[in-house]
């Protein structure tokens, strides 16, 4: 794994390189409170034939905080990104969660450069109602004026347990590894905190209109597939609602183009990441 650090709209951003960069190039985009570099288990089987690279996000990882954190930023940061990596060329695109929800707007709204899209467990966020937006706006207001301080855990036992109480299904070695990847020793004592600006996870005080984003999914030229992982949070929330159909007819995905991964939650690539590199593979091979 390569590590780099590319000026991004003012902002230090940490990119990750994996493979040949005369291979075709893989673009990834990581889910809330993830890091690029998580990536890296899913990677180490796609690197022999692709040059695989994956950001971290804008207050993420390695990557600089920021003053706000909105929609879209991220996708004039990833235009941005793909200005220094492939000018005008179309690109191909995996993007998990919030990652993948980038992606899917972005090849709406850029329609030229997205040849292929592979959406890892996600499409689209829940739909906020209009009487809850002035609770949203207190409640934000109430959080990012005083600006409380980011989480201190404190022991290195506290940290593993406050990840595998989200994510119980890691292997050992994979949470020692997301130990270093998502934090870091204060002062190099026993306390840690998280690398992520804690901002991020104050409410977000701007409704989201999912009729709006199936107007831009419409405009996707893109050949758009979709892996989910039958254990997730998602998984069933996408069946009961009809946005699982809703979703595929608006983005256009074929039924050879739709996988499931069984046995896994929300974080695939880390659970499963060579049955997640086979989904991928399969897919940009094909096209």
């Amino acid at each position: 794994m390569k590590k780099v650090t590319k000026l991004i709209r003012g902002l230090k951003t940490r990119v990750y390189e994996w493979g040949n960069s005369g291979n075709p190039t893989l673009f990834y985009l990581h889910g809330w409170m993830d890091s690029g570099a998580s990536f890296k288990y899913v990677a180490e089987f796609l690197q022999k034939n692709y040059h695989v690279v994956a950001p971290d996000l804008r207050g993420f990882g390695e990557t600089e905080h920021a003053q706000g954190y909105w929609f879209p930023d991220y996708l004039a940061d990833f235009e941005a990104l793909l200005n220094l990596y492939a000018c005008s060329e179309s690109v191909d695109l995996v993007g998990h969660s919030m990652g993948g929800n980038i992606g899917a707007l972005y090849a709406g709204i850029r329609p030229d450069r997205v040849r292929s899209l592979l959406i890892l467990d996600a499409l689209g966020l829940e739909t906020t109602k209009p009487k809850d937006a002035v609770t949203k706006y207190r409640t934000w207001l109430d959080q990012i004026v005083p600006d409380t301080e980011s989480k201190v855990y404190p022991s290195e036992s506290a940290l593993r347990r406050s990840i595998l109480k989200v994510n119980p299904n890691l292997p050992s070695a994979v949470v020692d590894d997301l130990m270093q990847i998502w934090a870091r020793q204060i002062d190099g004592g026993d306390q840690y905190e998280l690398k992520h600006d804690h901002r991020h996870r104050f409410v977000n005080p701007v409704r989201y209109n999912f009729d709006e984003v199936l107007e831009i999914w419409k405009e996707v030229r893109a050949r758009v597939g979709l892996v989910l992982a039958d254990k997730s949070w998602k998984y069933d929330s996408l069946l009961d609602s009809g946005r699982l159909d809703l979703g595929r007819a608006s983005l256009r995905i074929k039924d050879e183009d739709l996988f499931t991964i069984k046995g896994s939650g929300h974080m695939l690539h880390l659970e499963k990441p060579r049955a997640t590199s086979d989904c991928i593979a399969r897919f940009f091979n094909k096209h």
